[in-house]
């Protein structure tokens, strides 16, 4: 290691020292909420802006779980790439990134930057959202962060249980262009993790254009599959809605969407923060449990769930049971 690489990782375990943090969080006095019955959830739309410190971060995290609990909320969800605020702690970050370059230049420069940065914010991260969780007494979906492992870089979410403990991860499984060209590895496995009210899947943003994802997912037992989206575009309804609510539609599950939104330099992100049902679970027969109003802006939706519901109406579809395996065991496994 040269002389500038040490001089750099000093430089970044002392600006993302969490050690701080820690004892801010140790001194923190926090209300205590009561749920009432039945169960409800929580979709944060998060506004992307940089934060000096991790103690800014943690807070902007937390003001959300805290509107959540006020609500009774025992699961809460937040979006992918829910580290970029962290970048703020960078000196110069915003010029940075408000500068142009080569697409091929960019990408190698962004997989080299992730590559050294993943450590330093993932620290930040767990701590962040395991003390959110364990504070709240929340399950947390923290939403994902690009990280490397074992020498590649993955688009990972986690999932945090009520005692602050990391309950499983899951590894964005369909990349984006933008990902591919800084050598984003996909992941080979969608997880569906069993919690006490519910069992839950959380894959990540693009996974939900494909109807595989959430067809393997009720397969193996979701109720509620969350996507936290990151989405770098114009908002457009039509273009919103060939995600989440297509894939609801056609699973028979609940769905959480979560939201990373607003803009720095030339990174313009938009979304709305959601919570989505089969048509015939929802008040207006829209498929809708509740959605923000707007595309921007820091929201929380809270909306209760009801899961017997849910199976007692898989169980009750006609639809459901008008399934031709034989037809796509013939072709299906020639197709993929």
């Amino acid at each position: 290691m040269g002389l500038l690489d040490c001089v750099v990782k000093i430089f970044l375990a002392f600006k993302f020292n969490p050690k701080p943090l820690k004892r801010y969080i140790t001194r923190l006095k926090v209300k205590k909420y009561n749920r009432g019955p039945g169960l409800k959830v929580a979709a944060t739309q998060v506004e992307f802006r940089l934060h000096k410190s991790a103690i800014e971060y943690f807070e902007h995290m937390r003001y959300l779980a805290e509107r959540a609990a006020e609500e009774g909320a025992q699961l809460i969800a937040y979006p992918e790439n829910i580290h970029l605020p962290l970048y703020g702690l960078l000196p110069g970050i915003e010029k940075k990134l408000s500068m142009d370059g080569r697409k091929d230049e960019d990408g190698e420069k962004i997989r080299a930057a992730l590559m050294l940065l993943g450590p330093y914010v993932k620290d930040i991260y767990f701590l962040t959202f395991s003390s959110i969780a364990r504070i709240y007494e929340m399950y947390v979906m923290g939403g994902s962060i690009t990280v490397p492992e074992n020498g590649e870089l993955y688009n990972t979410a986690y999932l945090f249980g009520p005692d602050g403990r990391l309950i499983g991860s899951q590894k964005k499984l369909h990349a984006t262009p933008e990902e591919e060209a800084f050598g984003l590895k996909t992941g080979d496995e969608l997880a569906v993790f069993r919690l006490p009210f519910a069992n839950v899947a959380f894959p990540v943003c693009m996974d939900a254009t494909y109807y595989e994802t959430f067809e393997i997912a009720r397969k193996k037992g979701a109720d509620i599959v969350i996507i936290p989206i990151a989405n770098m575009e114009e908002y457009d309804f039509y273009r919103a809605l060939r995600g989440i609510w297509p894939r609801v539609q056609e699973s028979r599950v609940y769905g959480i969407k979560s939201a990373l939104v607003g803009r720095v330099a030339k990174f313009y992100f938009t979304g709305k923060a959601g919570v989505y049902a089969p048509l015939d679970l929802t008040e207006n027969r829209d498929g809708v449990v509740k959605e923000a109003e707007h595309y921007q802006g820091d929201d929380v939706i809270t909306a209760p769930l009801d899961i017997e519901a849910l199976r007692r109406y898989r169980l009750e579809d006609e639809l459901l049971g008008d399934r031709n395996e034989v037809l796509y065991r013939k072709y299906f496994s020639r197709l993929y």
